[in-house]
């Protein structure tokens, strides 16, 4: 991986920008006791973190404080399989599987119902970390509101859809490549 992809904000670039200066120590893919969210403490609270036990049981760790407004609630310890719409599930776990199979980033539009009431359209930028200590990977994303699609009158927030996104290579390659 030579350069940055090209992102839609600056934001992004600067998310991506330092997790790509994080240790490597012989790997692709930075171990998580390098990332310091003080580093990066006016993004935090756009960013999200899941860790995978497996495809099926990947939980959320961290959900900063703009997102947790959106969703209406903190997802801490939820399984991210709760918060999509049946309809999203193979997305997810087509992107799942490349990200922490290869490894790779990602950047995909999701469409989001908010505890706001707002259906939003939305850009994540997704990166793997490496947990030694609990031998488990972890997906840090960062989410922009691209805009506004609509409004709903439903209760909860749910992921609607994950479209098709694109492939980062961090050094190991990308799907389909």
């Amino acid at each position: 991986m030579d350069a940055a992809p090209e992102f839609n904000t600056s934001e992004s670039f600067r998310f991506f920008d330092y997790w790509r200066g994080l240790p490597r120590e012989g790997t692709v893919v930075p171990d998580r006791r390098h990332f310091d969210p003080l580093a990066i403490r006016d993004l935090t609270p756009m960013m999200v973190m899941v860790e995978y036990q497996t495809l099926e049981r990947a939980e959320f760790r961290y959900a900063g404080s703009k997102l947790t407004e959106i969703l209406g609630f903190d997802p801490s310890r939820w399984n991210y399989l709760e918060l999509l719409k049946e309809e999203a599930f193979q997305s997810f776990f087509a992107a799942s599987e490349a990200l922490i199979g290869y490894p790779c980033g990602g950047r995909f539009p999701i469409k989001v119902q908010a505890a706001t009431g707002y259906v939003l359209q939305c850009e994540a930028l997704d990166l793997p970390l490496y947990n030694e200590r609990s031998a488990s990977w972890i997906i840090m994303a960062l989410i922009s509101v691209v805009e506004v699609a609509g409004l709903h009158t439903e209760k909860d927030f749910r992921i609607l859809d994950i479209g098709e996104g694109e492939w980062i290579d961090i050094g190991a390659g990308v799907p389909g490549a």
